[in-house]
């Protein structure tokens, strides 16, 4: 069977998580779902951001290590990158986590039209 639409290959019962939804539940919904990414929506269902495993990995890569000492004056280096890099690793609810802008397609988008925009964008997962 052959799927020309985007639409015949998206799910129906789409996990999801809240703006506030806490880093733990994130973890927990993607681990019990076996999934590796999902939508953030906001109270009108409105996808604003999508959470995937790269972003829980990239919070605990940078997080400061417990058994490190702390340093009394640490002057950061700050760049575009590591201004990033340092609010995933303080960030506590999905929607400080989450990557955005979400990257979508319509469902009667084809599958062909859906891959150029993944490349183009350089991600995994689209929000329908």
């Amino acid at each position: 069977m052959r799927h020309n639409k985007v639409g015949a290959l998206m799910t129906a019962d789409v996990v999801r998580a809240g703006y506030g939804t806490p880093f733990k539940e994130v973890a927990r919904l993607l681990a019990e779902h076996r999934i590796s990414g999902l939508p953030v929506v906001d109270d009108d269902e409105k996808v604003l951001g999508v959470v995937s495993e790269t972003d829980l990995m990239a919070r605990q890569a940078e997080a400061r290590d417990p058994s490190e000492p702390r340093r009394l004056f640490r002057r950061p280096r700050w760049t575009p990158g590591s201004r990033a890099r340092q609010a995933k690793a303080q960030a506590r609810t999905a929607g400080q986590l989450m990557s955005r802008p979400a990257i979508t397609v319509h469902s009667d988008a084809t599958v062909a039209e859906a891959a150029r925009v993944m490349a183009r964008h350089g991600v995994e997962r689209l929000a329908g």
